[in-house]
C-alpha cells in the first residue's frame, strides 16, 4: 500500500514531498491512521539501511578505483538526507542519477539513457547490481551487464565470477 503505491512514485519521481505522501495515504486509508505514522516514522532508520554486504564491495571497487555511479528510484531530499547520514558511502560515488531529478523511474528505459548521457558512458562499459528483476531486464536490453542482488549472496564473489578485478 505504501511503497508501491502511485503515492510513492509520484514521491520517487519529485512530484510530491515525503511530508505529501504521508498525508494522501492518511486521506485514502483513514483506517490504517496508525500502521502510516509507524512507517513513516520507521521507515528511513530501519528500512533504508545499506546492505553490508553491498557496502563492502562498494568499498573494494573504488579502492580498485572503479567509477562508480548510483542510478536509483529516489528523490531529491531523500538523497540528500541519506548522504548526510552516511557521507562515508555516499561520497564513494562518482555521481548519481535520482529518479525525482530525471523524472522518471526505473526501469523506463529513458531513466537509463539519460544516465549513460549525464555520465558519458557506454552501457556495454557497465555493470548494473539491482535488487530488481525488471530494472536488470532492461539493464540487459541495453547492453549492460547485470546482477541481481539477492539476501546472503556474496557480493564481492559475485563480482569476481564475472571477470572483475577485485
Amino acid at each position: 500500500m505504501v511503497f508501491l503505491g502511485e503515492e510513492w512514485q509520484r514521491l520517487d519521481l519529485g512530484e510530491i514531498g515525503l511530508q505529501d505522501v504521508q498525508t494522501l495515504l492518511l486521506e485514502r486509508y483513514p483506517s490504517d491512521r496508525k500502521a502510516i505514522y509507524f512507517i513513516f516514522d520507521h521507515f528511513q532508520d530501519e528500512m533504508m539501511q545499506p546492505i553490508n554486504d553491498s557496502i563492502q564491495a562498494v568499498k573494494a571497487l573504488k579502492k580498485k578505483g572503479y567509477k562508480l555511479y548510483l542510478l536509483s528510484n529516489l528523490n531529491q531530499d531523500r538523497y540528500i538526507q541519506r548522504y548526510q547520514q552516511e557521507p562515508e558511502i555516499f561520497s564513494l560515488f562518482d555521481g548519481a542519477t535520482l529518479s525525482g531529478g530525471a523524472h522518471e523511474l526505473k526501469p523506463d528505459a529513458s531513466l537509463y539513457l539519460k544516465f549513460f548521457q549525464q555520465f558519458h558512458l557506454d552501457p556495454s562499459d557497465g555493470l548494473l547490481i539491482d535488487d530488481s528483476l525488471a530494472n536488470i531486464e532492461t539493464a540487459q536490453r541495453l547492453g549492460m551487464k547485470t546482477i541481481l542482488s539477492q539476501p546472503q549472496q556474496n557480493l564481492i564473489e559475485r563480482l569476481k565470477t564475472m571477470g572483475v578485478d577485485l
